[in-house]
């Protein structure tokens, strides 16, 4: 039988090999290499030759082929090749093509006879197919085609489109259409049901040695001759040992499911996986129902996959094999909860060093998914240790040490990996990985293509790609990859996060949002956003899309449905929306500590995966405003590198000048900083935080001029300085513990000169000093965190006659410890917070003798206290649909005398209002929002709110006035600068010094897309005001209006390019408490305009903004930035 079927395939081969002497031979001309293509898989046994009239010889990985070559697979053999213009070509067995010619725009292809699978990257047009029967002009992206031995050619056309002809006709073939085609007939085109089962056979997974122990050399007579024949990929050989053992012993499990394994290497899945349940249903065996379960995947029967794992657990509920096929099938529907829980069970459960290995190896890879790269690194590095001779295993390990960051280790077990297995997709991918990592994104790619081309099913490979091509500048690869990593993994929404992030950067808003609300739908099935790296403007986050567009309510819906503390994504973004500079800075530095390596993010690309590298920025901006004119220089440096450890880092200089433009009083200032960030991960559960600051301004009056307080004599000096040390301890993937240390001291001193007391000298000494302590942690849908913190001020004034001195000091006290938990379950969420702040105040006035320190009066003493009492929180919120939710909040809550806290600043998606306090305030709020999203282009808002606050005061009445030393925080300062089209929500520009006093506001707004590139905001707030304190009681609290009134337009122009035009109205409002001082109504108009040029080498902010009634000039500024 086996001589007669020889004989056939001869025949057919030498009759092929006349038809192909009858076509025109290949002329092309080589590309700079010489090759055409290159070998990156062989399973079985191949075939090449250099030229039509060259003899055959074996064919081995990795081997190049040049123009004109032939290649073709003997039987029960398969082959994948990728081209040099990176065209993918899976060959089935008994496949023979010649490579004419591979370069982009002019590819040409003949195939002879057999089948082939290709996807084609990027190209538009210009890959031409020749088969016995047709010429296929391929326009598309993915395609199958076979040629049977009389010529008959079957094209099958998954996406892309592709011009079939020939003398006698020609059709145009789409996606899920067919061509048929034979010799001397036209084309003729079918609709097919379900395109995707003529590439099935692509998704065969190869035979792998290391897989099979039993076919060891020590193994009985014909296990061992089977497994030597598989090790020397004579797979011919390999048959004939099956049927000789099935001949004699046709119950014999092992051979039957080598039998099997065949069928699917020769592209018969189907007959595959019913030889599997026959072997399955006549004797149990587990390994052959986890392998069906595996090959049902492969054939997209995934919900009949999981029904027969259930079922045959059922039967045999200790089956190890079984066991690890439930945990794989629920880690690919983002079950990772129950995945980890599987792969634990079947750790313990594992007999020998093979099972052990294959169990550590699934649990490492399920929590490197989860985002616990320690447990994975050391999972997996068990793994090795047990099963060396494993290159997969192997690879998932390096891949580990990849995202770890780990580059050196990730290259010697990448390299050992493929010493062992030179096509072993999860190496290629992971070597791909590892070069994109490394900014060699050309050389990802082509890893990353020949990994997809053995294993296209491979999803996080597919994700890579499409940053690889993004950063090589073909969006449209991109795009395609990410659609291909959809279809391997329908549920994680990462794919359209990141489709996202590319579309919002290259100015498709409208795309970008719709990308944005894809994944918003799919966040339950997320395994962890680990692999997604943020800038500190937040550009991965799911609402940035919105934010971009000046959609600003709509985009807080959608970062507020994915928030997650852990995630420094969330906090960058968020410290983007809030109106104070106390919840900004918070959110900043709990972002820092949850990924200090931030600091390393570029501003010219769009942050996905972490890349070493560095830039150097430089700028400069000018400002004409009515009170001065100000000219300010930057120059920074910023970086990330693996070596010797992972760390970066963002150093800068900057120095501002302004010039008066004339009044009584009109100084003359110039400053200088330095600021410096730095972020180092020693190991991967310990990473190092350190912030700091120095600022030297000098302020002088021209000419000697008289102030308030004498006439100056030289220059007032304020000398800043902050530092900020911290690190954070990842228990988990799901539990963090966050530490930090802060310290601030700023400075004033002058020399002046009072006509009555003559020449003295004042000198100010402020410090602040902070700890903070945070533990979070996941629990399903529980999180629970808890924390302490601790503060003191100090305020030290002196002013020094020629024998008298008085001096002040004030004394601040703060400690909080507070827990808090969340939970979330369906549409319903709710929080509940307790906090118990304390707050003790204490003032001190002394006249004293300068030279002896004698009082000349009793000193004045003062105190002042915010008892520690609960504090409680309370929300509960109802999500309708993505980017639809009811919100309520009850909060109690006390501004703390810091520049940050590490406590939420938010109750679910309701802010605490800061910026209507001062340090030491008691605020107790109700409220509630409604989040709307009407359709893909329109969203709604209603908020409604009372709240009422009290201001620390002494016991004499007096109360704490501004801490200049907590308001000087810059860690805003230290990430990209990249100008957005932020809209802001809260309009208030007022200055709430009062003692007591209640709001209450309603706010409505509309959010709308009105096309591509053109987007509108509509705001209106009402407030109601009453000072409840002793001094102003009834009297409206100050900077409120009743009404206020914003309108925004932005259009986008491409990129990130953009111009901004915004109203806003405010109605008359007093300025002060006592209510003696009113700013009329009016409208304040706002104009910017921001511009990248030269491939984001430079960018260019201007803007103008002033009241429309003229009351005030208006204030012109301007910016412009340089990135190396």
């Amino acid at each position: 039988m086996r001589k007669r079927l020889a004989i056939v395939w001869a025949a057919m081969f030498g009759c092929l090999g006349v038809a192909w002497a009858q076509t025109p031979p290949c002329t092309a001309v080589a590309d700079a290499d010489g090759a055409a293509a290159q070998i990156v898989a062989l399973s079985g046994q191949g075939q090449a030759r250099a030229q039509a009239d060259a003899p055959w010889t074996a064919a081995t990985l990795s081997q190049r082929l040049y123009p004109g070559a032939d290649m073709r697979t003997l039987a029960l053999s398969s082959a994948a090749l990728l081209l040099a213009d990176r065209t993918q070509i899976r060959m089935a067995a008994q496949a023979r093509i010649r490579l004419c010619d591979a370069r982009p725009g002019q590819t040409r292809l003949e195939l002879g006879l057999g089948r082939i699978w290709t996807r084609t990257k990027g190209q538009a047009a210009g890959l031409q197919l020749q088969t016995p029967a047709a010429v296929a002009a391929v326009r598309g992206t993915d395609w199958d085609v076979e040629v049977d031995a009389q010529g008959h050619t079957t094209l099958t056309v998954l996406s892309g489109l592709i011009a079939v002809s020939n003398a006698q006709g020609s059709v145009e073939v789409g996606p899920s259409e067919q061509a048929s085609v034979a010799p001397g007939q036209a084309p003729v085109k079918h609709r097919l049901v379900n395109p995707r089962e003529r590439v099935q056979w692509v998704m065969a997974p190869a035979l792998v040695p290391a897989l099979w122990p039993e076919l060891d050399a020590a193994a009985p007579p014909w296990r061992a001759r089977a497994g030597e024949a598989l090790r020397a990929g004579q797979l011919q050989a390999l048959q004939q040992q099956v049927d000789a053992r099935l001949a004699t012993a046709p119950d014999d499990a092992l051979a039957l499911r080598l039998r099997a394994e065949l069928q699917a290497q020769d592209g018969r899945l189907e007959a595959a996986q019913q030889s599997l349940l026959a072997l399955w249903q006549a004797q149990r065996d587990s390994r052959a129902a986890a392998r069906r379960a595996q090959l049902l995947q492969a054939l997209d029967r995934g919900d009949e996959a999981r029904e027969f794992i259930a079922d045959a657990r059922r039967q045999a509920p200790q089956a190890f094999a079984l066991l690890l096929a439930d945990a794989d099938a629920r880690r690919l529907q983002g079950q990772g909860e129950a995945a980890l829980a599987l792969y634990r069970q079947a750790v313990a459960q594992a007999r020998g060093e093979a099972e052990q290995a294959e169990a550590e190896a699934g649990l490492g890879r399920a929590l490197l998914e989860r985002g616990d790269l320690a447990a994975a690194r050391e999972t997996l590095a068990r793994a090795v240790q047990r099963q060396g001779d494993n290159a997969e295993i192997r690879a998932r390990a390096a891949t580990a040490d990849t995202q770890a960051l780990h580059h050196a280790e990730a290259a010697e077990g990448f390299a050992a990996a493929l010493a062992q297995s030179g096509d072993d997709y999860v190496a290629l991918a992971g070597d791909g990985l590892l070069a994109l990592q490394r900014g060699e994104a050309e050389l990802a790619r082509t890893q990353l293509l020949k990994a997809l081309v053995i294993e296209p099913r491979y999803a996080q490979a597919q994700v890579w790609l499409a940053v690889a091509e993004y950063q090589l500048g073909n969006l449209p690869a991109a795009l395609d990859a990410l659609a291909r990593a959809r279809l391997a993994d329908p549920n994680d929404p990462l794919p359209w996060q990141i489709e996202s992030i590319l579309r919002n950067d290259d100015g498709q808003a409208e795309e970008a949002i719709a990308a944005a609300r894809q994944a918003l739908v799919r966040l339950p099935y997320l395994k962890s956003l680990e692999p997604l790296k943020s800038d500190s403007q937040g550009s991965a986050n799911l609402g940035k899309a919105l934010a971009d567009f000046g959609l600003e309510h709509w985009a807080r819906a959608y970062a507020q449905q994915s928030y997650y503390p852990l995630w420094a994504g969330s906090h960058f973004f968020m410290a983007d929306r809030y109106e104070s500079s106390f919840a900004r800075d918070s959110e900043m530095h709990q972002g820092y500590l949850a990924d200090p390596l931030a600091f390393g993010a570029s501003e010219r690309t769009a942050p996905v995966l972490p890349v070493e590298g560095s830039e150097w920025i430089a700028g400069m901006s000018a400002e004409r405003n009515p009170d001065r004119h100000t000219g300010a220089v930057e120059l920074g440096h910023r970086g990330l590198t693996t070596q010797p450890v992972p760390m970066a880092w963002r150093v800068g200089l900057d120095a501002m000048d302004f010039h008066p433009r004339g009044g009584p009083f009109s100084p003359r200032m110039n400053s200088g900083a330095a600021r410096l960030g730095l972020g180092i991960k020693p190991s991967d559960r310990l990473s190092l935080l350190l912030l700091h600051d120095e600022d030297r301004a000098r302020t002088w009056i021209p000419g000697s001029a008289s102030f308030s307080d004498g006439t100056l004599d030289g220059a007032i000096r304020q000398p800043f300085s902050r530092t900020d040390v911290g690190g954070s301890w990842r228990w988990s993937a799901d539990s963090q513990t966050w530490l930090q240390w802060s310290r601030a001291r700023f400075g004033t001193r002058y020399l002046a000169n009072d006509e009555a007391a003559g020449p003295y000298s004042y000198r100010g000494a402020d410090a602040h000093s902070a700890w903070m302590l945070r533990h979070t942690v996941q629990q399903g849908p529980m999180r629970w965190s808890a924390g302490w913190e601790w503060a003191s001020v100090d305020l030290d004034s002196a002013l020094s006659y020629s024998l008298v001195t008085g001096a002040e000091h004030s004394r601040l006290r703060y400690d909080m410890p507070w827990l808090a938990w969340e939970y979330g379950q369906g549409p319903w969420s709710g929080s509940a917070m307790a906090s118990w702040p304390r707050l003790n105040m204490r003032y001190r006035h002394r006249q004293y003798l300068g030279q002896t320190g004698e009082d000349l009066s009793e000193p004045y003493d003062d105190a002042g206290r915010q008892r520690r009492r609960l504090r409680p929180r309370l929300g509960l919120s109802y999500r309708f649909a993505p980017g639809r939710a009811l919100h309520f909040a009850y909060v109690e809550s006390m501004y703390s005398p810091t520049s940050h806290t590490l406590a939420p600043v938010s109750v679910g998606a309701i802010p605490i209002d800061y910026q209507y306090q001062i340090p030491g305030s008691l605020a107790r709020k109700l409220a509630m929002q409604l989040d709307w999203e009407i359709d893909r282009r329109s969203f709604a808002w209603l908020s409604l709110s009372h709240q009422k606050i009290t201001n620390a005061q002494y016991d004499n009445g007096s109360m704490l006035y501004p801490l200049e030393v907590l308001y000087s925080d810059k860690v805003g300062s230290l990430g990209p600068l990249i100008q957005t089209a932020q809209t802001v929500i809260d309009a208030y520009n007022g200055d709430p010094q009062f003692d007591r006093g209640r709001l209450s506001q309603v706010a409505v707004a509309y959010n709308r897309i009105l096309s591509p590139r053109w987007s509108v905001l509509t705001g209106y707030t009402w407030s109601h005001s009453r000072n409840t304190g002793e001094y102003f009681p009834g009297n409206a609290l100050p900077g409120f209006p009743r009404h206020t009134g914003v309108l925004v337009n932005v259009w986008k122009h491409g990129g990130r390019d953009y111009t901004l035009l915004s109203l806003v109205y405010r109605s008359g409002r007093f300025t002060q408490m006592s209510n003696q001082t009113v700013e009329g109504a009016g409208w304040t108009l706002g104009l910017m305009h921001s511009m990248d040029l030269r491939e984001r080498r430079w960018s260019l902010v201007t803007s103008i903004q002033g009241p429309l009634d003229g009351r005030v000039p208006p204030t012109f500024w301007l910016r412009l930035r340089w990135r190396s």
